[in-house]
């Protein structure tokens, strides 16, 4: 007759042993089906963006950012460092192009940001084939007014 500890381990046991099966099978399933593992990465847009915005008529007014754009592969990130000049020029002009009051709140360098982001996977696109950009994040970003 088994102790009930005894029992107890060899349902432990049984039941790690369905757990790493259960794994593997999936991690199989997944070779076969040809998916890539997603590595991602995160290239930074250096030097700083510094651009000055608003209309004419208005006091100079300057807006420094960082930028990090999000790619999924190692190539995705070796085709964005290799169009960085063209990315760099449309984020300089959509910077320069903003209205005060449109990057002064949250919700204003949010839109900037998805308009940004867009901007840059269209560049891609038009260059590659593909909008190889995940995602674009602003991980500084100062308004001089």
């Amino acid at each position: 007759m088994q102790t009930l500890w005894q029992r107890a381990i060899k349902r432990l046991t049984a039941g790690i042993s369905l757990l790493v099966l259960a794994m593997m099978s999936s991690l199989s399933v997944a070779e076969e089906d040809g998916e890539t593992a997603i590595n991602v990465q995160y290239v930074d847009l250096k030097p700083s963006f510094v651009a000055n915005f608003g209309g004419p008529a208005t006091k100079l007014k300057f807006v420094k950012t960082d930028i990090s754009v999000r790619a999924n592969t190692v190539a995705a990130a070796n085709l964005i460092e290799q169009h960085m000049p063209l990315i760099r020029n449309e984020i300089v002009l959509l910077l320069s192009a903003q209205a005060e009051a449109d990057i002064s709140s949250m919700e204003g360098q949010e839109k900037l940001r998805l308009e940004a982001l867009e901007r840059v996977k269209k560049v891609l696109e038009d260059e590659t084939g593909s909008p190889t950009a995940e995602d674009l994040l602003f991980t500084n970003f100062v308004l001089q007014r």
